[in-house]
């Protein structure tokens, strides 16, 4: 799967269940989008959210 960050409208209906569950309860936050995500291999600048 690609990151968040790169993931394009037709990418977030062909695979919702599966970004529900990446981005709930959030640890990271893209530094480049904002986009959020339990593990920082789903975005492309993460950060953790706690460092923030």
């Amino acid at each position: 799967m690609k990151t968040l960050c790169e993931l394009k409208r037709d990418d977030l209906e062909k695979d919702f269940s599966k970004i529900v569950s990446i981005v709930s309860k959030p640890k990271y936050i893209c530094k480049k989008c904002a986009r959020v995500a339990k593990d920082k291999k789903y975005l492309c600048k993460a950060v953790e959210l706690k460092d923030i």
